[in-house]
């Protein structure tokens, strides 16, 4: 049950209930997600499944596209719909010019502080629990990046919304903050997520369908497909056996066979896709260029290793 799960996670539950639905239906325990979505959101859920599981920071970090409805003219404590309405404003009748105007400037590096109502901790704490106890603290602020900020419709006080952003950004913040800018105040009135990395939505499934499905393991994506964004080697048996076992390697030109499109030998530092020359992905590596123009070589740091090692082989040379 190694694997990356796609799953359209409906409005009105946790991530957390998705995980545990998934649990019993692959009858497996060990489920980490690439990113929770908030209970009344919708879309696509990232789950890695046992040994998958070990990668799945490099799945959190990729950026994210959403679909957003935001409201116009009223404020809640949770900077969404499940809210307490804290003020409500006169919605002028801005045109699309003027809407335009205000959601560019928030394209690019911007700041925001996270929200009380999210599950951030702060000293040891979640944040959601402490504001549902009434309860504020300092939240230090971050820097998230929007790549791609899109008004997809207007019908006052609603306005559709596309966003494609880095990891860690709060699109309830960002539709308080277009709120505040526009000096009517808004909150978040749907979202879905329809994007992160490479994964798409519409190539998830349902609960439902999963509940439905007789081999399950088919819904499952090979871990190092996910990680395909990142280039690959291919490495001798030898050099493999001694990787495998936490051995730094220098290799030469000779050496080492580039997998994929990627054919460029790369000077940069970078983390690279291992696998033995028998087609088995073994391994995260960093790969440091250490030689010279006439004489190349790069030095091969593993990162994680992701099979058992087996008895030694061969010395490498």
């Amino acid at each position: 049950m190694n694997g990356i799960l796609l799953v359209n996670k409906p409005a009105k539950i946790t991530s957390h209930d998705v995980v545990v639905q998934i649990r019993r239906l692959f009858r497996t325990k060990k489920i980490g997600h690439a990113g929770a979505l908030d209970p009344f959101a919708t879309g696509l859920l990232i789950l890695c499944l046992d040994e998958a599981t070990r990668i799945v920071d490099y799945l959190v970090a990729r950026d994210k596209e959403y679909v957003a409805v935001l409201k116009l003219g009223e404020t809640t404590d949770t900077q969404d719909g499940t809210g307490r309405v804290l003020e409500t404003r006169e919605v002028p009748a801005f045109s699309q010019e003027d809407l335009a105007a205000i959601f560019a400037r928030f394209v690019g590096e911007i700041s925001q502080i996270p929200p009380m109502f999210s599950a951030r901790k702060v000293q040891g704490r979640r944040l959601y629990k402490l504001a549902r106890a009434g309860q504020t603290v300092a939240r230090a602020a971050q820097c998230v990046r929007i790549e791609t900020l899109e008004i997809l419709a207007v019908t006052l006080p609603f306005i559709r919304f596309r966003v494609v952003c880095s990891k860690g950004t709060y699109i309830r913040i960002l539709a308080h903050d277009i709120g505040e800018m526009l000096g009517c105040g808004a909150y978040l009135h749907t979202l879905e997520r329809i994007r992160i990395g490479q994964f798409f939505l519409k190539d998830a499934l349902s609960l439902e369908q999963l509940a439905q499905q007789s081999d399950r393991i088919q819904a499952l994506i090979p871990f190092d497909e996910a990680l395909a964004f990142l280039p690959a080697i291919e490495l001798s048996e030898s050099a493999a056996d001694l990787l495998v076992h936490g051995t730094r390697i220098v290799l030469t030109a000779e050496d080492f066979k580039v997998l994929g499109d990627d054919h460029d030998r790369q000077e940069e530092d970078r983390e690279i896709r291992v696998y033995r020359v028998t087609g088995k992905f073994i391994a995260l590596a960093r790969q440091t260029f250490t030689g010279t123009p006439t004489t190349p070589q790069w030095m091969v740091q593993p990162l994680k290793v992701l099979v058992k090692p087996e008895k030694m082989g061969s010395s490498y040379k």
